[in-house]
């Protein structure tokens, strides 16, 4: 089942690449918008792209009250490798088992599920009150991040209050 706008997010514990625990409905209780891109394969050109958008943005969104993720079905060695390439920022969550992509309701790339072990190129923002913000589908990868936080930025200029900014 795919999850749509206004929906309860799954608000789990995942690992990040380095193995620390990432506790969604934690960064919910404490106000902050979650961005979750999916993406095919760490250190293809589109991901590449992606990541490196993502990692100019990441103090913008944290400013925003926003914490960022990358996530995908490489394996924790594979996303550390494209961390250290990219000197990326925010998390990165190696999905082996496909069980956050299920929870968001993520596909395989190409519609072959993860028998390729690859999700679609897909971003979910989770609102403060543990909602589904918005979903991306098949998001550009040169546009993205840019995307997602201009729609960040409406949602935190209409928000009667502002997030605190993310400690750095």
């Amino acid at each position: 089942m795919k999850l749509k706008t206004g929906d309860p997010a799954p608000l789990i514990q995942v690992q990040d690449a380095f193995g620390k625990t990432i506790d969604l409905a934690e960064l919910v209780q404490q106000g902050r918008y979650i961005v979750l891109w999916f993406y095919p394969k760490a250190s293809s050109p589109g991901c590449t792209a992606q990541g490196k958008q993502y990692a100019e943005l990441y103090e913008t969104f944290r400013q925003l009250g926003a914490e960022v993720f990358g996530v995908s079905a490489d394996p924790a060695s594979a996303q550390c490798s494209f961390i250290d390439q990219l000197a990326l920022k925010g998390g990165m969550i190696p999905d082996r088992s496909g069980a956050l992509g299920r929870a968001f309701g993520v596909g395989g790339w190409l519609g072959f599920g993860l028998l390729l072990g690859m999700y679609n190129r897909d971003t979910i923002l989770i609102n403060p009150q543990g909602r589904i913000e918005k979903i991306w589908r098949n998001v550009n990868p040169f546009r993205d991040a840019r995307d997602v936080l201009e729609y960040l930025k409406t949602k935190v200029e209409a928000s009667p209050t502002q997030p605190e900014p993310m400690p750095t």
